[in-house]
């Protein structure tokens, strides 16, 4: 249980993804079917958008499946800035997870850019990294439950 706890006191920049981001620039008016593309090649679910060096809004596969797919339309002729979700809602390199998780509650997104202190994007955390580092932590509980429980049955 201490170790759940330590998760949700740990840095968000610990857990985050270690891919790198991947960002379109609003100003080159990209379509859905560029980011499409974009994510594809670069293997990530998601593709922040910057204006500038300034992140405005970011895409995620499934904002293409509903906004895109689902109503029909030709991807090519969807502008990203009108299926992006802005304003952005991000966090801190240097917050908590659990305030990660009560953004992603509150705002119900799997998503959420981690800024820098300067407003720069430091990467992209999502619900599925929290998932990953708690069932490490759950893993490594078993396996020491499990040795205990060996050197209890020994004796």
């Amino acid at each position: 249980m201490k170790e759940v706890l330590s998760i949700a006191l740990s840095a968000v920049s610990e857990i985050m993804s270690s891919k790198a981001v991947v960002t379109v620039s609003i100003e080159d008016n990209p379509s859905a079917l560029d980011v499409a593309k974009l994510m594809a090649k670069n293997r990530v679910g998601s593709v922040v958008v910057i204006d500038g060096s300034r992140p405005v809004g970011i895409i995620t596969e499934r904002d293409i499946l509903k906004k895109v797919s689902a109503e029909n339309k030709s991807a090519q002729k969807v502008s990203v800035k009108d299926i992006m979700s802005s304003p952005l809602v991000a966090v801190k390199a240097i917050d908590s997870i659990d305030t990660a998780a009560q953004a992603m509650v509150k705002h119900k997104v799997k998503r959420l850019a981690v800024l820098e202190e300067d407003g720069s994007v430091a990467g992209v955390l999502s619900t599925s990294d929290i998932t990953k580092k708690l069932a490490k932590i759950l893993a490594d509980d078993y396996d020491r439950y499990r040795s205990l429980r060996a050197m209890l049955d020994l004796q």
